[in-house]
Protein backbone atom coordinates (compact mmCIF):
# COMPACT_ATOMS: atom_id res chain seq x y z
CA UNK A 1 0.00 0.00 0.00
CA UNK A 2 2.23 2.53 -1.42
CA UNK A 3 2.51 5.91 -3.61
CA UNK A 4 -0.83 7.77 -3.73
CA UNK A 5 -3.13 5.88 -1.80
CA UNK A 6 -0.89 5.60 1.58
CA UNK A 7 -0.20 9.64 1.39
CA UNK A 8 -3.61 10.94 0.99
CA UNK A 9 -4.27 8.52 4.12
CA UNK A 10 -1.73 10.60 5.92
CA UNK A 11 -2.46 13.21 4.81
CA UNK A 12 -5.68 12.60 6.75
CA UNK A 13 -4.36 10.61 9.53
CA UNK A 14 -2.32 14.10 10.17
CA UNK A 15 -5.04 15.79 9.90
CA UNK A 16 -7.62 14.38 11.78
CA UNK A 17 -4.51 14.22 14.43
CA UNK A 18 -5.61 10.42 14.70
CA UNK A 19 -3.40 7.65 16.72
CA UNK A 20 -1.94 5.85 13.90
CA UNK A 21 -0.37 2.17 13.63
CA UNK A 22 2.07 1.58 10.59
CA UNK A 23 3.88 -1.48 9.07
CA UNK A 24 7.02 -1.36 7.39
CA UNK A 25 7.45 -4.55 5.37
CA UNK A 26 10.30 -6.70 6.43
CA UNK A 27 11.96 -4.11 8.42
CA UNK A 28 9.51 -4.20 11.73
CA UNK A 29 7.83 -7.17 13.12
CA UNK A 30 5.23 -5.01 15.62
CA UNK A 31 5.32 -2.20 13.35
CA UNK A 32 4.56 1.75 14.79
CA UNK A 33 2.05 3.76 16.58
CA UNK A 34 1.98 7.32 17.15
CA UNK A 35 0.99 10.89 15.95
CA UNK A 36 2.10 11.72 12.29
CA UNK A 37 3.75 15.58 12.74
CA UNK A 38 4.31 16.34 9.31
CA UNK A 39 4.93 14.65 5.46
CA UNK A 40 7.23 15.40 3.03
CA UNK A 41 8.01 14.40 -0.35
CA UNK A 42 9.52 10.88 0.66
CA UNK A 43 9.21 11.04 4.41
CA UNK A 44 7.14 11.33 7.75
CA UNK A 45 8.13 12.66 10.94
CA UNK A 46 5.95 10.55 13.53
CA UNK A 47 5.86 11.17 17.10
CA UNK A 48 6.47 7.52 18.62
CA UNK A 49 4.40 5.87 21.04
CA UNK A 50 6.02 3.10 22.86
CA UNK A 51 3.97 -0.29 23.75
CA UNK A 52 3.49 1.31 27.31
CA UNK A 53 1.36 4.23 26.38
CA UNK A 54 4.19 6.88 26.51
CA UNK A 55 5.71 9.19 24.43
CA UNK A 56 8.93 7.88 22.82
CA UNK A 57 10.66 10.20 20.50
CA UNK A 58 10.35 10.83 17.02
CA UNK A 59 11.26 9.16 13.73
CA UNK A 60 12.01 10.53 9.91
CA UNK A 61 11.01 7.25 7.94
CA UNK A 62 10.19 6.69 4.24
CA UNK A 63 6.72 6.85 2.60
CA UNK A 64 7.78 3.95 0.53
CA UNK A 65 8.40 1.58 2.65
CA UNK A 66 5.20 1.70 4.25
CA UNK A 67 3.38 -1.28 3.75
CA UNK A 68 0.08 -1.01 5.75
CA UNK A 69 -1.66 1.58 7.51
CA UNK A 70 -4.16 1.12 10.73
CA UNK A 71 -5.70 4.83 10.75
CA UNK A 72 -7.33 5.44 12.79
CA UNK A 73 -5.50 2.52 15.44
CA UNK A 74 -7.95 0.32 16.43
CA UNK A 75 -7.33 1.23 19.96
CA UNK A 76 -7.32 4.93 19.39
CA UNK A 77 -9.72 5.72 22.13
CA UNK A 78 -7.77 3.51 24.83
CA UNK A 79 -4.63 5.01 23.67
CA UNK A 80 -5.62 8.56 23.85
CA UNK A 81 -7.31 8.30 27.01
CA UNK A 82 -4.30 6.84 28.74
CA UNK A 83 -2.00 9.89 27.26
CA UNK A 84 -4.71 12.03 29.13
CA UNK A 85 -4.48 10.58 32.40
CA UNK A 86 -0.95 10.57 32.40
CA UNK A 87 -0.66 14.16 31.07
CA UNK A 88 0.85 13.34 27.82
CA UNK A 89 -0.52 15.65 25.05
CA UNK A 90 0.52 15.89 21.18
CA UNK A 91 3.86 17.70 21.49
CA UNK A 92 4.47 20.41 19.11
CA UNK A 93 6.71 18.79 16.16
CA UNK A 94 10.37 19.57 16.46
CA UNK A 95 11.59 22.25 13.49
CA UNK A 96 12.69 18.76 11.41
CA UNK A 97 12.80 19.30 7.56
CA UNK A 98 11.26 15.97 6.24
CA UNK A 99 12.16 17.55 2.43
CA UNK A 100 14.54 14.63 2.40
CA UNK A 101 16.93 12.65 4.35
CA UNK A 102 19.83 14.94 4.89
CA UNK A 103 17.70 17.91 5.54
CA UNK A 104 16.12 15.88 7.94
CA UNK A 105 19.87 14.58 9.63
CA UNK A 106 21.05 18.43 9.56
CA UNK A 107 18.11 19.68 11.44
CA UNK A 108 17.83 17.04 13.99
CA UNK A 109 21.54 17.03 14.64
CA UNK A 110 21.30 20.40 15.79
CA UNK A 111 18.20 19.81 18.07
CA UNK A 112 19.18 16.23 19.57
CA UNK A 113 22.46 15.28 20.96
CA UNK A 114 22.28 11.56 19.65
CA UNK A 115 20.75 10.10 17.04
CA UNK A 116 20.20 6.56 15.91
CA UNK A 117 20.28 5.78 11.67
CA UNK A 118 19.08 2.54 10.51
CA UNK A 119 20.36 0.80 6.99
CA UNK A 120 17.88 -1.51 7.00
CA UNK A 121 17.61 -2.56 3.66
CA UNK A 122 21.74 -3.91 5.07
CA UNK A 123 20.46 -5.11 8.11
CA UNK A 124 16.98 -4.48 10.06
CA UNK A 125 18.32 -5.73 12.98
CA UNK A 126 21.07 -3.20 13.80
CA UNK A 127 21.04 0.48 14.20
CA UNK A 128 23.96 3.11 14.78
CA UNK A 129 23.31 5.64 17.46
CA UNK A 130 25.80 8.62 17.78
CA UNK A 131 26.41 12.30 16.94
CA UNK A 132 26.67 13.85 14.03
CA UNK A 133 29.90 15.45 13.91
CA UNK A 134 29.52 16.16 9.41
CA UNK A 135 26.76 15.48 7.19
CA UNK A 136 26.30 17.05 3.45
CA UNK A 137 24.54 16.12 0.64
CA UNK A 138 25.66 12.33 0.35
CA UNK A 139 27.19 10.68 3.52
CA UNK A 140 26.78 11.27 7.48
CA UNK A 141 30.13 11.16 9.56
CA UNK A 142 28.53 10.01 13.27
CA UNK A 143 30.52 9.34 16.18
CA UNK A 144 29.31 6.18 17.43
CA UNK A 145 27.87 5.21 20.93
CA UNK A 146 27.90 2.02 21.95
CA UNK A 147 25.45 0.42 24.80
CA UNK A 148 27.50 0.94 27.87
CA UNK A 149 27.94 4.78 26.74
CA UNK A 150 31.17 4.51 25.58
CA UNK A 151 32.61 7.13 22.49
CA UNK A 152 34.37 5.18 19.68
CA UNK A 153 37.21 7.02 18.96
CA UNK A 154 36.86 8.33 15.33
CA UNK A 155 33.76 8.89 13.40
CA UNK A 156 31.82 6.10 10.83
CA UNK A 157 30.53 7.48 7.48
CA UNK A 158 27.43 6.57 6.08
CA UNK A 159 25.65 7.12 3.19
CA UNK A 160 22.76 9.20 3.80
CA UNK A 161 21.28 6.96 0.45
CA UNK A 162 21.42 3.82 2.56
CA UNK A 163 19.56 5.22 5.62
CA UNK A 164 15.91 4.11 5.99
CA UNK A 165 15.05 5.62 9.29
CA UNK A 166 16.44 8.14 11.54
CA UNK A 167 15.42 8.26 15.70
CA UNK A 168 15.65 10.93 18.27
CA UNK A 169 14.57 12.12 21.54
CA UNK A 170 13.61 8.49 22.53
CA UNK A 171 14.62 7.17 25.94
CA UNK A 172 16.94 5.17 24.92
CA UNK A 173 19.41 7.33 23.02
CA UNK A 174 18.53 10.04 25.75
CA UNK A 175 19.81 7.45 28.49
CA UNK A 176 23.01 7.49 25.73
CA UNK A 177 23.60 11.13 25.71
CA UNK A 178 23.30 11.04 30.02
CA UNK A 179 26.12 8.62 30.54
CA UNK A 180 28.07 9.50 27.82
CA UNK A 181 27.78 13.04 27.71
CA UNK A 182 28.83 15.24 24.80
CA UNK A 183 32.06 12.95 23.25
CA UNK A 184 34.91 14.15 21.60
CA UNK A 185 35.20 16.93 19.25
CA UNK A 186 36.42 16.84 15.63
CA UNK A 187 36.88 20.42 14.60
CA UNK A 188 38.70 19.36 11.10
CA UNK A 189 35.25 17.88 10.13
CA UNK A 190 33.29 20.59 11.24
CA UNK A 191 29.29 20.05 10.31
CA UNK A 192 28.28 20.99 6.80
CA UNK A 193 24.72 23.13 7.93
Amino acid sequence: MAGVIVRSDLKTAQAEAWVIKLERGDFESEGETGYILSIGPSLLLLLIISTEIRFNGFTVIRIEDITKLEAPHIHAEFIEEVLRRRGESIEEAPPVSVADMTNAIQAVSRLFPTVAIHREVENSSICHIGKVVRVDAEHVHLLEIDPDAKWEEEPTDYRIADITRLDFGGGYEDALALVGGDGPEFPHLRAVR
